[in-house]
């Protein structure tokens, strides 16, 4: 159950979210004010919006349950994203900056034709809304009802999409990235405080650690016939979903497009890879 102090600093966190949005809104904004900032972004604003919005609630609650499910193996998305990140920094952002777009389906429209651009943008829209934003909002309503047990699951998911609906619109990608800034430093915070914790459960003996679970759940690199991420998916498919995650993901990749320059995107993607 929460205490007293904890309703607190819920309460100062709310606050300090719609202080943040209100700090940097722009009155009657264009399009590239509204959805990237107005091209204005610093490197370490954009490589910590990458992080943040990678790290989401899918990530803290999600990736955990699977480690302790079949093990550390699923660490080898977040590894393999820093070299993908990398890549991005070197050949995708120059790309991306130099052609002065909006969107990635402009890109490939401009690349190809505008069934292209049609085609990435209803594929994007559709796994946005039932994979991405789903996800994220479902666990979202699970760590609410962990602390408010009264709360109704699918209330609360609606109540979660209409805040962060209204903060989006009335602050644009500018609210959403430097939220990011104060989110990645409270998820920083917070996973080395419950790391901490949870090592100290062992007493912090890493032999107790391992001593407590089946041996291959330490093991990052698994046989083929494993279930969950044989060594053949981690080597070929994770760079193939890493790349389209990082460069073709309109809802990442808008960090980069909102730079001010390519040193920024490139500074902001390698921060992400760190």
């Amino acid at each position: 159950m929460l205490a007293t102090l904890d309703y607190v600093v819920l309460g100062i966190y709310l606050l300090v979210l719609v202080a943040v949005c209100v700090r940097v809104s722009r009155r009657s904004p264009d399009s590239d004010e509204l959805f990237l900032a107005g091209r204005t972004l610093g490197a370490g604003v954009v490589g910590l919006s990458l992080f943040a919005s990678n790290i989401s609630s899918t990530t803290l609650i999600g990736l955990p349950g699977a480690a302790w499910g079949s093990g550390i193996a699923v660490a080898n998305y977040e590894w393999m994203a820093a070299l993908v990140l990398v890549f991005t920094a070197v050949f995708v952002a120059p790309t991306l900056l130099g052609n002065r777009i909006t969107t990635l389906p402009e890109f490939l429209e401009r690349r190809f034709d505008a069934r292209m651009r049609k085609y990435l943008s209803g594929v994007s829209v559709f796994l946005s809304i039932v994979l991405d934003t789903a996800g994220s909002l479902f666990a979202g309503a699970l760590v609410l009802q962990v602390f408010f047990p009264g709360l109704p699951l699918g209330g609360t998911i609606a109540a979660l999409a209409v805040f962060a609906g209204l903060y989006t619109a009335a602050g644009g990608l500018r609210a959403v990235v430097y939220t990011d800034v104060l989110q990645s430093v409270v998820l920083l915070a917070g996973s080395a405080m419950l790391a901490w914790l949870v090592f100290a459960e062992f007493d912090f003996s890493w032999a107790a650690v391992k001593a407590s679970m089946p041996a291959d759940h330490l093991s990052l690199v698994r046989p083929m016939d494993d279930p969950n991420l044989p060594w053949l998916g981690t080597l070929i498919g994770l760079p193939v979903l890493g790349f389209y995650y990082w460069t073709m993901n309109q809802y990442v990749s808008q960090r980069l497009l909102g730079a001010r320059d390519m040193k920024a995107a490139g500074g902001g993607a390698l921060l992400a890879a760190g």
